[in-house]
C-alpha cells in the first residue's frame, strides 16, 4: 500500500535546515501534548494546537479522519524526538507501531502546530552505512561491539518481498524484528552484524524500474556489501547468513566472492517454482491453484502470463514481478549449495509453516558435510511458534516476541568455529 495515498493532514511542509541547532525546549512541551492527543485519538484537542491559519484551513473532522487512517494502518506513536529546525519552526519525528514511515509534526516559534505528515525515516541511525552500486544505493546498519580485537562479522540477507533490514514487511503488517534481534544478540557475543534494506525497500533505492529488477540484482547487491566489509580492518572473518529467499542469494554470493562461512536459515531446498506451488496449494481453491500453477510454469520459461490477473493473483504474478520471479526460478538450491567449499550451517525450525524440514534435508543432501540443526518449535520468523497455522501466523505481528532461545547459541557456536 502506498502510504502517501492515504488522507494525511498536511498544512504545508517547511524547508528546514538540519544544521541549525536552536533551542527547542519550549516546543518540546507542545510536542508531548500532540503525541498524547494523537495516541488518545483526540482530534478536538489537536485542533486547539493549530495556528490561526491552520484552523481556518481545516476542521476537527478532517483531523479525525487523518488520525484514524494513520492509526489504522501504522498504529500509535511509540516514541518521539526532536528532529531538526530553524529560526521559524521545530520539527519532531514520531516512530509508529508498525514498521515503515514515521510521523513528522512541526511547530512554529510561537508553539503553534503547522501540520503533520508521514514520510520515510531520513534520520541517520548509529551504525548507518551506505554502499553505492551502478544502479542502487544500499542503506544498512552495521552493529559492531566495542572491543579492541578483531571480530567476526555476519552479513544478514533478508527473505522475500519488501522485507527491511529489521526483518519486517510493513505492507503486510509483519513486524517480528527478527534480524534486529539477531543483530543485538550476536553483538552481545562480540560478533558484528550488517543488515540492510534491499533495493527499493526502506531507505535503499534503485534507479532501475521495479519491473526490470531481477533476482541476480539482489545477488550483486549482496556481493557489493561483502566487498564493503572486506575494507573494514576490524573484522577477522566474514560469514554470510541468508534467511528464507536470502538463503539462495547467500549461496550464490559465496560462489562469487570469497567468504569464510555460510548459514542457511529457513532456506528452501527446491527451486522457487516448486516452492511457490507447495505454499499455494493449501491456500487456494482447486481452480485458483490450477491457474496459479499455469502462471508459474509460464514465468519459469520466460513467457508472460496469459491468464487474466485477479485480486488474489496480482500480488504474486503482477507484470512488474514476473522478470524477477523468472530469474529466481532458474536456480536449484540443492544443486547450488553442492558447489560451495566454505563451512556451512543449515538451520531449520520444525514449526515453520512456509519452509519445511524436508527443505533442510534436501540442502543437507546437496552438501553432506554441512552442519544441520533442526530447532524444535521454531517458526519461519525465528520465534517460538505453535504447530497450528493460524496461531503461528498470529505471532508474525508481535514485535517484541523474543527469538527462539536455541537460535543464537547455535549461530554463535558455528561462527566461532569457522577458521
Amino acid at each position: 500500500m502506498n502510504m502517501k495515498k492515504l488522507t494525511f493532514f498536511l498544512l504545508f511542509q517547511l524547508t528546514i535546515s538540519a544544521a541549525f541547532a536552536q533551542s527547542h525546549t519550549a516546543n518540546d512541551a507542545y510536542a508531548a501534548k500532540f503525541v498524547n492527543y494523537y495516541n488518545g485519538a483526540k482530534p478536538d484537542s489537536i485542533y486547539t494546537l493549530l495556528s490561526v491559519a491552520g484552523r481556518a484551513k481545516s476542521s476537527t473532522s478532517s483531523i479525525s479522519t487523518a488520525v484514524l487512517q494513520l492509526q489504522g494502518v501504522l498504529g500509535t506513536i511509540t516514541k518521539w524526538e526532536y528532529y531538526q529546525g530553524n529560526k521559524n519552526a521545530d520539527t519532531y519525528v514520531g516512530v509508529l507501531e508498525r514498521s515503515g514511515p514515521v510521523l513528522y509534526f512541526t511547530f512554529n516559534k510561537d508553539g503553534k502546530l503547522l501540520g503533520f505528515y508521514t514520510d520515510a525515516d531520513t534520520r541517520e541511525q548509529p551504525g548507518t552505512i551506505t554502499v553505492k552500486t551502478a544502479d542502487a544505493v544500499l542503506k544498512g546498519t552495521l552493529s559492531v561491539p566495542e572491543v579492541k580485537q578483531k571480530i567476526p562479522v555476519v552479513l544478514m540477507i533478508a527473505g522475500s518481498g519488501p522485507t527491511d533490514r529489521d526483518g519486517n514487511t510493513k505492507s503486510a503488517g509483519v513486524n517480528p524484528n527478527s534480524y534486529l534481534q539477531i543483530s543485538e544478540a550476536l553483538k552481545q557475543k562480540n560478533i558484528a552484524v550488517l543488515r540492510y534494506d534491499k533495493r527499493g525497500v526502506g531507505q535503499s533505492t534503485t534507479t532501475r524500474p521495479i519491473a526490470e529488477v531481477t533476482f541476480n540484482d539482489m545477488v550483486a547487491d549482496a556481493v557489493a556489501l561483502v566487498k564493503f566489509l572486506k575494507t573494514d580492518a576490524r573484522f577477522s572473518k566474514i560469514i554470510i547468513a541468508g534467511h528464507s529467499e536470502g538463503s539462495l542469494i547467500a549461496i550464490l554470493v559465496c560462489k562469487q566472492e570469497k567468504v569464510d562461512g555460510f548459514i542457511s536459515i529457513s532456506g528452501s531446498g527446491v527451486p522457487a517454482s516448486e516452492m511457490l506451488k507447495t505454499q499455494l496449494k493449501d491456500k487456494l481453491s482447486v481452480d485458483n491453484y490450477n491457474k496459479s500453477s499455469l502462471m508459474i510454469d509460464s514465468i519459469k520459461v520466460g513467457e508472460a502470463v496469459k491468464q487474466k490477473l485477479t485480486l488474489w493473483s496480482m500480488g504474486l504474478f503482477a507484470p512488474s514481478l514476473q522478470q524477477y520471479l523468472h530469474s529466481w526460478m532458474q536456480y536449484d538450491p540443492q544443486k547450488e549449495i553442492a558447489k560451495l567449499t566454505v563451512p556451512t550451517l543449515i538451520v531449520q525450525g520444525t514449526t515453520d509453516i512456509q519452509i519445511g524440514v524436508e527443505d533442510a534435508m534436501l540442502l543437507k543432501k546437496g552438501k553432506p558435510n554441512a552442519q544441520l540443526k533442526l530447532i524444535t518449535g521454531m517458526s519461519h520468523i525465528l520465534k517460538e511458534g505453535p504447530a497450528d497455522k493460524i496461531q503461528n501466523m498470529a505471532t508474525y505481528t508481535k514485535t517484541d516476541l523474543p527469538l527462539h532461545p536455541e537460535l543464537i547459541p547455535v549461530l554463535a557456536k558455528f561462527i566461532e568455529s569457522v577458521k
